[in-house]
Order: structure tokens, then sequence, then C-alpha cells
């Protein structure tokens, strides 16, 4: 059956693989493509629209969908168990336990960066702040505000992310390391077919002829 085959196992692997990578840093790519947008558009970070546009509405909504999953620790850790599993699959435990280390952070830092990356003088990130900042004619919320608590949410959760990491990576190393076929036997040589690997060592009498 295709269920019983190494290549199945493999290929729903990496499809797994690939969905809980888009699920957890997706978001803060589309963050990104949005800011990138207003650069290409050579539209500085400011109350002001960009180029007629309230480019700061698609921003907003595209940070909200990343604090949505990143700042929910149990489901940002389940779902890098999942990748990191679906990588045991695909018989890649070094990219097992680099996801279960890496999406976590990568989930938190990437829409960070992007709210850093934006921000300008007068628009102020932390608590305090909230509903004080204009960018691109669009109000941020607490979309931007919620950067300044990227550091308590990795505290949070770094160690058991650590720790899950190693064990996975131990043990993935062993499972990938075994061959579907089991132990290999060593093939017998039939007695008959055996020989005697000829002396070739000099005698006395050869160093007397």
């Amino acid at each position: 059956m295709e269920q019983d085959s190494p290549t199945f196992w493999r290929r729903a692997g990496r499809n797994i693989f690939l969905a809980a990578v888009g699920l957890l840093i997706g978001p803060s790519l589309l963050a990104w493509a949005v800011r990138a947008i207003a650069a290409a558009a050579q539209c500085a970070p400011g109350p002001g629209l960009c180029r007629g546009f309230a480019l700061g509405a698609a921003f907003r909504d595209a940070l909200e969908l990343a604090w949505a999953v990143g700042s929910n620790t149990p489901l940002l850790l389940s779902v890098a168990m999942a990748a990191a599993i679906a990588a045991m699959f695909m018989r890649r435990p070094l990219l097992g336990a680099t996801a279960m280390l890496l999406l976590p952070l990568a989930a938190l830092l990437l829409p960070m960066g992007a709210v850093y990356s934006a921000v300008y003088q007068g628009c102020s990130i932390g608590d305090t702040g909230v509903d004080d900042c204009l960018l691109w004619g669009a109000q941020m919320g607490a979309s931007v505000h919620d950067a300044a608590n990227v550091s308590w949410m990795i505290y949070g959760f770094a160690p058991f992310s650590f720790a899950a990491s190693l064990v996975l990576g131990i043990f993935g190393w062993f499972v990938a390391r075994r061959r579907p076929g089991g132990p290999q036997r060593t093939a017998h040589v039939p007695s008959h077919h055996s020989f005697r690997v000829p002396d070739y060592r000099f005698t006395d009498r050869d160093h007397n002829q």
C-alpha cells in the first residue's frame, strides 16, 4: 500500500512542515511585503497616506494576524512541535531540531522587526502609547505596541523550546539512522568458492639457489 512506503510519509511530512512554517511566519512575511511596497513607493513612515492609499491598514492587519499566532504561546509551541515531528518523517532530524528552536523565535522577531522599521518620531511603542500611532493613513492601535512585549514572550517559552529541540534532535538522529529493511545480512560464500592466498614468502632453499 502507498501508506506503507517511505516516500508517502516523507511527502506527508513535507506538506505538514510547509503548512506549519507558513502558519507561523506567513503573516510576518505579509507585513514585511507591505513594508517593502511602501519603501518601493518611496513612502517614508509617517501619518500621511502612501501615494493616496491607506497602506497602514494593510500593515496593521498583517501585524494583528502575526501577533495572534505569536502571542499565543501554546499554539506557537504546538505548531512548532508539529513542524519538528514532520521533519522527522522526512528523515531530517537536524531540520526538526532547528525548527523547534527557531520557528517560535522567528514568529515573534519578524513582526517586531517590521514594527521597528516603520516607526517614526511621534509614534511611540509601548503600553502607554496605545492608539497614539497613525501610520500611512491608518490608526495602528495595539498592532505596533505588542512589539514592546516580545522579549517577555520569548523568556516565557525559550527554555522549553531549547530543551525540546535538543531531545527531538537526538531522538530523530537515532530514528533516521535505522534502515527500513532492518539489519543487513552478510552473504554466505559457499565453501567450494573459497580459495587460499598463495604464500610468497621466501624459504631458505630459495636463498641458496
